[in-house]
This record gives C-alpha cells, sequence and structure tokens, in this order.
C-alpha cells in the first residue's frame, strides 16, 4: 500500500518549471507551429501565386532566337538555260537574330475563363486553408478541455482515496479494541487499493493527454506545462442564427460552391478552344546568309516585322467529347454541392440536440452533487460511531464519485458541442 501511495504521489509532482498555458494560448501556439497548419498555409500562397494573368495566357510572350549554320556539301544546279553550276563542298553560310513577341489577342474568351478559374482556386486553398485552422483550433481546443476534465477527474478521485484511507484508519482502530473483524479491515484495504490503481490509471490518461496536446502544438512532448483548473460554462447559441451562419459561412460549404465555379469555368474554357483564335505578332531581327553556289551570293535583312495570324478550327472531336464531360462534371459538382448543404443542416440539427441534453446535464448533475457531498460526510460519520457499515459508506463513496464524474462529463460534452456548432457556423476562429 505505501508503494501504491509513494508512486501516486511521484506522478502528481509538477516540475518547477512547468508554466501556466490557457486554452487561447495553446491555440496562439498552435496556429504558428502546428506542421498542418503550415503545410495548407504553403498551398495556399501556391494557388495565390498560380493567379496571375500570364498563367491564364492573357500576358504576351517575348522570345529571343539566334541562329548560325555552315554547309559544305558538294552542290550540282541545272538551270532551264543549259547553264550547269558544280562544285565540291560548296559553303553556304546563314546568321540569324531576333527579338520576337506574340501575344494572343481573342481566344474565345477562353483566356477570361481560365483567370477566374485560377481565382476560384486561389478562393479554393483560402478555404482549405481554413479549414485546417478551424480543425486544429477544434483539436487543440477538445484536447485541452479534456486534460482539464481528467485533472479534475484525478482531484475527485484522491478525495475518493482519502476517505478510503480515513475509513481504513477507522477500521483499524476499531481492529484493535475489537470493534471491527479482520474481514471489514481487508476490505478496507482492497478498496483503497482499488482505488489507487484506479488513480495511477487516471494519472496515466492525463500522461497520455499532455503529450498529444504538446504534439499538436508541434513542441517536444515532454514540454511541462499547466492547464486552467476548470471547463468554461458552453456560451449560450441560438439555432436559427446557427443555421443561417451555417450557409452563409461554413468552409466546407463555401469550398463546394468553388468547386462548382470552377467545374463551370471549365466548360467556358474548353468552349473557347472551338472558337477562332487571333494573335499579333511583331518581331525585329537580323539575318545574313552567303552561298558559293546558286542565285545569290549573298542576302541580308535589318529590321521590323509584324502582323496577325488567324486560326479557325474547322474540326476538334476530342475537344467537344472534353465539353462534354466537363458538363457531366459540372453536374457532379452541383450534386456534391447539394449533398454538403443537406448534411451540414442534418450535422447542425444532430449538434445542436446534443449541445441541448448536455446543457440539462450539467444542470441536473449541480444540483444532485450538493446533496451527493452532504451525504458522503453523514455516512462518514456515521461509520465512524458504528451506525452504518463498510458496505454502505462504500456505496455512498461510489456514488459522489459517479456524480463528480459524470458533472464533468456533461460539462465537457456541452464546451465540446459548443465548440462544434460554431464551427459549422463558421465563426470558431
Amino acid at each position: 500500500m505505501r508503494r501504491f501511495a509513494f508512486a501516486i504521489a511521484a506522478a502528481l509532482v509538477i516540475p518547477a518549471a512547468a508554466q501556466q498555458l490557457t486554452a487561447d494560448e495553446a491555440v496562439r501556439i498552435a496556429m504558428e507551429n502546428n506542421h498542418g497548419v503550415r503545410i495548407a498555409r504553403n498551398s495556399a500562397a501556391i494557388a495565390k501565386l498560380a493567379n496571375n494573368p500570364g498563367a491564364a495566357g492573357m500576358l504576351p510572350s517575348v522570345d529571343a532566337n539566334g541562329a548560325y549554320s555552315v554547309d559544305n556539301a558538294a552542290t550540282k544546279q541545272e538551270f532551264f538555260t543549259g547553264e550547269d553550276r558544280e562544285a565540291d563542298n560548296a559553303n553556304a553560310k546563314s546568321l540569324s537574330g531576333e527579338v520576337e513577341l506574340n501575344w494572343t489577342l481573342f481566344d474565345g474568351l477562353a483566356m477570361f475563363a481560365a483567370k477566374d478559374r485560377l481565382e476560384a482556386l486561389e478562393r479554393i486553398g483560402e478555404m482549405q486553408l481554413r479549414q485546417e485552422l478551424e480543425g486544429t483550433t477544434y483539436d487543440v481546443l477538445t484536447l485541452y478541455y479534456q486534460l482539464v476534465q481528467l485533472e479534475k477527474s484525478v482531484r475527485v478521485q484522491r478525495e475518493a482515496m482519502g476517505t478510503s484511507r480515513e475509513r481504513l484508519k477507522i477500521t483499524e482502530t476499531g481492529e484493535s479494541v475489537g470493534a471491527s473483524s479482520g474481514l471489514e479491515l481487508v476490505q478496507a484495504r482492497l478498496d483503497l487499493s482499488t482505488d489507487s490503481a484506479q488513480m495511477l490509471a487516471l494519472i496515466q490518461q492525463t500522461a497520455m493527454a499532455r503529450t498529444a496536446l504538446n504534439t499538436l502544438l508541434a513542441r517536444a512532448p515532454g514540454t511541462a506545462f499547466e492547464v486552467d483548473t476548470v471547463i468554461p460554462a458552453a456560451e449560450v447559441l441560438e439555432l436559427t442564427g446557427l443555421q443561417q451562419a451555417a450557409l452563409a459561412a461554413n468552409s466546407t460549404l463555401q469550398q463546394a460552391r468553388e468547386e462548382r465555379m470552377v467545374a463551370d469555368l471549365s466548360v467556358k474554357e474548353l468552349r473557347g478552344t472551338l472558337l477562332p483564335k487571333l494573335n499579333g505578332f511583331a518581331n525585329y531581327g537580323y539575318s545574313r546568309s552567303t552561298s558559293e553556289v546558286g542565285f545569290l551570293k549573298s542576302n541580308q535583312r535589318l529590321g521590323p516585322q509584324y502582323g496577325l495570324t488567324l486560326g479557325i478550327p474547322l474540326f476538334r472531336g476530342g475537344a467537344i467529347k472534353a465539353v462534354k464531360q466537363a458538363k457531366l462534371a459540372g453536374e457532379q459538382a452541383d450534386l456534391s454541392l447539394q449533398q454538403t448543404q443537406l448534411e451540414l443542416e442534418r450535422d447542425v440539427l444532430d449538434m445542436w440536440s446534443q449541445y441541448g441534453n448536455a446543457q440539462q446535464r450539467v444542470a441536473l448533475e449541480e444540483a444532485n452533487l450538493g446533496g451527493s457531498r452532504t451525504q458522503m460526510q453523514v455516512a462518514l460519520e456515521s461509520y465512524r460511531v458504528g451506525v452504518s457499515t463498510a458496505v454502505q459508506l462504500r456505496d455512498v463513496q461510489q456514488g459522489v464519485v459517479a456524480a463528480e464524474n459524470r458533472l464533468l462529463t456533461a460539462q465537457f460534452e456541452a464546451k465540446v458541442a459548443e465548440l462544434q456548432l460554431r464551427w459549422l457556423a463558421g465563426n470558431l476562429l
């Protein structure tokens, strides 16, 4: 029994260097350091960089080109005049260089649809980042309040162990004067041992919750810290406001809407490939060629050149099929949007029911707990004077522990339900 007490006392010691960690501070650390959040931020930044006019094909391209070639082939030429020209290893040289600009002036408005699609993809990246921030915030707060609940459960169990020790002392005194039997003494020791084992299990759960929270905050799992002593009461919420906010601000629903828009814009882009395409070009270049055999001994050009090119697609069967596929993808995105909205409305109602149920249980357990504690004090005094039995005292003791833990569970579940409702409504951050 002494070994049990020593192990429990050692496990309950909090290092002197432990710092107080509030729920808000835990969320702030996670927002800065959590690896999932940092990855989501990078993904959102990539989507933002990809959203530019050049990627949509709206800007011109400028290229510098150059070439130099030498031809030493044996050449033989016969003319209609009857003249023949023939030379072995006749040199023909060519040198050219230019700066060229090409600009798509019209492509069936596909470039504008592409720019709108890139903007929608950027917004999707922002929505995905927001989902990661919301999910991490929910995980941090849930784990934080679970740790508070576990530490309070440890305190409740410690009080129960105090009652068990007091009972053991009373039984030992009674046994020494012949008022208690040896069987009662053995049972008192067994009950204290059972309480000690339950305490060790709670301490183990608390330690694991601490390492899990540290990992979520992207810091060393063994970092020492203290948490608040109470779980804040769940905020008062209103169902109609939650439902309206969820339809307007829920990040998952907003992403589904953006994906529906992306599908529509993809159709517009593909349709643009079926329309005429007008390009403008301009260049400034230099070229010179010389030949030992042929019509011209040398030819040189220096100056600008500009013009327009027009391409008219006459048949593109693959593009037509691609448009049909894009339309089907749009229909799927629309169905997904409808399903997401329907599931969101269901989740709000389900979580509202859990929230209300947990609030009622909190009120009920708070009302019952005071009576249970009073009953515990009366039962202990009754056992001390020999009015009640050890079995009756044990039943009351376990009833108090159960009542305390039911209240802690109800408080935790009410807070978690509030967090989930705020998450669904898009106002958790």
